[in-house]
Parts: C-alpha cells; sequence; structure tokens
C-alpha cells in the first residue's frame, strides 16, 4: 500500500479494523515523524503534555477570560512535525492533507451533537495558498464541518511572531452565520497548532458572545 504521508509504497500488517478502513496509513519512516501526545498527562486547558493539572500558561487564561478552552491535540511540536507543516502549509505540497487523516477521524467522530469549525484564514492568505491547511485535513479525514467565523484581514504568520507579540494581537475573527445559527450549540475549534492559544480563545471569546453554549479546541500539534 501507499503511505498516506509520502506516497511511496511500503508493507504493513493490518489488524481488522485497518483492513476494513478507507484510510491509508503511514510507513516506519513517516510513523517517526509524528509523536503522540499521552492525553493522560496533559495539561487540561492546553493539552501540553506535562505533570500539571494546569500549566502555569492556562492559569494566565483561566484569570484572565474565567475559562479555559480545553484543547486537546495529537501529536507534540517537534522537528519532524515542523518538516510535514513547512511542506504541507507553507510549500503546498496538498497530497500531504490525509498524512494523520486516520488519527483526527477516530478522534472527531466520538464527538456527537457539537459543531466542528476550522478557524479561517484570510482571503489574501488563501489565494496565494490556495486551501485552507485545517479544512483541507479535515476533508481528508471525512469530517463534516461548519465554518462559522471569517478572517477580513491578512496578518504576517503566527510563526513569524514571538510570544508577547502573539498575545497581544487584537480580535482577527468576525461571524460568518447570524448568533441564531450557534445559540446554545456545543462547538469545536480546529486549529493545526496550539502555540500560546491566543488565536483559539480569539475564536472562543466572539463564539461564546454570540450565544455559543460552550467551545472547546481540538489541535494537530500542541
Amino acid at each position: 500500500m501507499k503511505c498516506s504521508c509520502c506516497h511511496e509504497e511500503y508493507c504493513e500488517t493490518l489488524t481488522l479494523i485497518d483492513f476494513f478502513s478507507s484510510f491509508r496509513g503511514r510507513c516506519f519512516r513517516c510513523q517517526q515523524l509524528f509523536r503522540p501526545i499521552k492525553n493522560r498527562q496533559c495539561c487540561l486547558g492546553c493539552g501540553r503534555e506535562t505533570s500539571e493539572k494546569i500549566c502555569k500558561d492556562c492559569q494566565q487564561w483561566q484569570a484572565q477570560l474565567g475559562f479555559l478552552i480545553g484543547n486537546r491535540a495529537l501529536f507534540h511540536y517537534d522537528d519532524g512535525f515542523a518538516q510535514w507543516i513547512e511542506d504541507y502549509k507553507y510549500k503546498g505540497d496538498y497530497r500531504l492533507k490525509s498524512a494523520f487523516a486516520r488519527e483526527i477521524h477516530y478522534q472527531l467522530k466520538q464527538v456527537k451533537q457539537t459543531i466542528i469549525c476550522p478557524l479561517p484564514i484570510s482571503p489574501e492568505r488563501f489565494e496565494s495558498r490556495g486551501f485552507n491547511q485545517v479544512s483541507g485535513c479535515l476533508a481528508a479525514a471525512k469530517i463534516d464541518y461548519q465554518e462559522l467565523l471569517l478572517r477580513p484581514t491578512n496578518d504576517l504568520p503566527q510563526a513569524n511572531k514571538k510570544r508577547l507579540a502573539r498575545l497581544k494581537l487584537p480580535q482577527p475573527f468576525v461571524m460568518r452565520v447570524s448568533s441564531e445559527k450557534i445559540k446554545n450549540k456545543k462547538i469545536i475549534l480546529i486549529d493545526d497548532v496550539y502555540t500560546t492559544g491566543r488565536t483559539l480563545y480569539h475564536g472562543a471569546e466572539l463564539l461564546l458572545k454570540n450565544g455559543a453554549k460552550s467551545v472547546t479546541s481540538f489541535t494537530f500539534a500542541r
């Protein structure tokens, strides 16, 4: 079979579940690129793997905003994941959207009666890149989602900003739908990487202000 990440042929020992799955796995080399986070040992706020129940950064978010976004992430943001996101997001290799579709599908298909919402990118960013990297992965994982937010203006990529600059960013989103569409709804925001959490909390604040019952988040890496 072909690897979902590098698309090279490889041999894999399949479980019965894998045999009937429509998602391809990863070859041994690509499997090593992604180091899973052990959710039993992670912060309840951001999903960072730690011995602390709530890390110091999330304690600050809780004190500042009065809530935690309860992020869960699949993988550590290390050199392997950074290489994947460089090739997929910045170099535009759209084939890589399927790299861990199986894991995304497994995590999000367990969620019931909840709206799944990818964070948007600006029109300028979409025009230059040609796709929203988060929506692409959700589509590859066969996850239904709704676009609830818009990002009207462009900005420097978050990766180019230091932590303090990220935390001072103004609200970048506006509502794409009416408040009635999300009133008393549970929502999960999806992003590629949780860094400081500022972007996700911006999205959560706006949705809660417009009547959402609760907002949590899920990211591919932390």
